[in-house]
């Protein structure tokens, strides 16, 4: 019997999310020409990021960087209301690359706060996709970094509470804090 090995890397590379963000800033530079603003990385991939930015692709951390009306692209990863909100105000074009999944966190935030459910979100604080979130049920989202957090959270309602994950995060990572 012959014996084979099967090495996987880690990390495997991006997300379909993440794959599909980088294909928008493409489509972008084609139709708008170049510069196209990026807020964040579109991904952690220094060799995409610098084929993007050879093309015409800009990235920066925060609005205020962008000219007025300029195109900005939000990264995969999504921003909260208020970063919707100031590039309206500053008359930017918005194309919006939040992955899907992103957005369904996004959507299950506002839902359970709706609802008045106490939200523990797990994910890592300073991080693009959880700054978006937060942003979207401040008032009802506590953040769960680590899984020795999880003991010392203090919950109002066990009976009205949820979790949310953020989606980088890997289901082990997750579940050592659920």
């Amino acid at each position: 019997m012959l014996n084979k090995r099967v090495v996987v890397a880690a990390p495997r590379g991006y997300c379909a999310g993440v794959d599909r963000a980088v294909v928008t800033v493409e489509k972008a530079l084609e139709v708008y020409g170049p510069p196209v603003y990026v807020r964040k990385q579109i991904v952690h991939n220094k060799h995409v990021v610098e084929d993007l930015e050879a093309r015409g692709a800009i990235f920066v951390e925060e609005l205020a960087e962008v000219p007025t009306g300029a195109t900005v692209v939000f990264s995969a990863h999504g921003v909260s209301p208020e970063v919707h909100a100031e590039a309206g105000a500053r008359g930017l074009k918005t194309i919006d690359a939040t992955c899907p999944l992103v957005t369904k966190v996004h959507n299950e935030a506002k839902r359970f706060a709706g609802q008045g459910v106490q939200i523990l979100l797990i994910g890592h604080a300073g991080h693009e996709e959880v700054e978006g979130t937060t942003g979207e049920a401040p008032e009802h989202i506590t953040l769960v970094q680590h899984p020795d957090d999880a003991d010392t959270v203090e919950v109002d309602d066990p009976a009205r509470v949820a979790w949310l994950s953020q989606t980088t995060l890997s289901v082990d990572e997750t579940w050592e804090t659920v």
